[in-house]
């Protein structure tokens, strides 16, 4: 993917200026714990350098670019494998973001393997953490307490007991 220092850093600044890290929870039956987990990064520009995210996407071999309606263009890597390997490679040059990336990778390190549900609540903990440090609007559904509600409903987890999201 990345060749060279020179380029993660340029991509690590576009990152910290025009980009950001999400954990987006939905619900889905069949799943353990009642909810699908997807990562990723995107990065913003305004469409008219649309040519810019597709060259950065044509040089990292992964990702795809999508222009939405407000004369914006992303390029959206998603995915817990492609999301880990762009962060890994930038996290060094990473200078306004670092809390970001860092609760993606910690939430990335569990998602490599089959999580418990302790864990698991860790990683919605994590996308608060993240959704909190982004700049976005803050009217997120899947949040970490609601979440606990749904398993708690479930019977997943224990009504009188409870599992803490404090690690």
């Amino acid at each position: 993917m990345i060749a060279d220092s020179h380029t993660e850093a340029y991509l690590a600044g576009f990152f910290d200026g025009d980009g950001s890290t999400m954990i987006q929870l939905r619900e889905r039956k069949g799943m353990k714990f009642l909810f699908r987990i997807k990562t990723l990064v995107v990065l913003y520009q305004d469409t008219r350098y649309l040519h810019i995210l597709k060259d950065i996407q044509s040089y990292l071999g992964f990702g795809y670019v999508y222009e939405r309606n407000d004369h914006m263009s992303e390029l959206r890597i998603e995915g817990h494998a492609r999301v880990f390997q762009f962060l890994s490679a930038i996290h060094p040059y990473v200078k306004f973001k670092t809390q970001q990336v860092t609760y993606m990778l910690q939430a990335l390190n569990l998602l490599q393997k089959e999580y418990s549900l302790q864990e698991f609540l860790v990683i919605c903990y994590l996308a608060d953490q993240i959704s909190a440090s982004n700049y976005s609007s803050k009217r997120r559904k899947y949040t970490a307490a609601y979440v606990q509600n749904v398993l708690r409903d479930a019977q997943i987890i224990p009504v009188t007991t409870g599992v803490s999201l404090n690690k």
